[in-house]
């Protein structure tokens, strides 16, 4: 499917750069940096589109990051093979590594599941995301964690955002973020997240179906996720009907 990773390249790298607060071109890439959000890696990173030297990248991450005065480095590498090439220097470095997978949906019609799910407000879900962030990052600070939170809301600067969220009672048990460039008929499914209590009751399952049917109805005929390929999610995404069509490199530092 080489067709669809021009097709998600051009999505994401413009889903990015309007999230941005200032973007620094570069001959290799590009610099996404968010002044409202500097605790957001994601919103403050490096973009490799095109060949580069590893002690290029790194210097330009400590000369642009650093001089943003930025705790951490976070370098994001498109191509695969450009990204296998690098990884020794970005390691020796002290640069974590982690490889992470774009997968297609085939299409398939979603299976429909009897957990109902529901679009939220960011207000809604924002005590639900610092909820489960503070579980990932016990050491984070609460500045920290609501940027983490409130990040969210810079998504609907670069496409139509759906929060969805699946609860039993009165608790949000699982949430996860839908966004649909409607031009492009593109749709991405993020960030799913099931709190631990409520784990192994179909939650996760019934979010991504419903955001297929949302994708759909919105008139996406390309709907696709990211996954870390050494985390189980990778493998459960491939049963739900994902494929793999390319790898991206991300290294990252504090």
């Amino acid at each position: 499917m080489p067709e669809h990773i021009d097709q998600i390249l051009g999505f994401e790298h413009r889903f990015a750069r309007a999230q941005a607060s200032h973007v620094v071109e570069l001959p290799w890439g590009f610099v996404l940096l968010q002044r409202d959000f500097p605790l957001s890696h994601n919103h403050n990173r490096i973009v490799v589109t095109a060949p580069a030297s590893a002690d290029e990248v790194i210097r330009t991450a400590d000369a642009v990051l650093g001089g943003a005065e930025l705790a951490h480095r976070y370098v994001t590498v498109d191509d695969d093979a450009l990204g296998v090439w690098l990884a020794p220097e970005f390691t020796a470095a002290g640069y974590r590594h982690d490889v992470v997978a774009t997968m297609v949906h085939s299409g398939a019609p979603a299976e429909a599941v009897s957990q109902p799910v529901c679009a939220v407000s960011l207000e809604v879900v924002r005590p639900a995301l610092i909820r489960d962030w503070r579980r990932e990052l016990p050491d984070a600070t609460d500045e920290r964690l609501g940027q983490l939170a409130d990040r969210v809301g810079l998504c609907t600067r670069g496409a139509d955002l759906t929060v969805l969220a699946a609860y039993e009672g009165d608790e949000i048990a699982a949430h996860a973020e839908l966004y649909v460039d409607r031009g492009a008929a593109v749709a991405q499914f993020e960030s799913l997240v099931t709190h631990p209590e409520f784990r192994g009751r179909g939650h996760g399952a019934a979010l991504v179906c419903a955001a297929l049917v949302r994708a759909k109805k919105a008139g996406c005929a390309l709907s696709f996720l990211t996954a870390d390929t050494q985390d189980w999610p990778y493998g459960w995404y491939q049963r739900l009907g994902y494929s793999e069509v390319f790898r991206s490199h991300h290294f990252s530092r504090r």
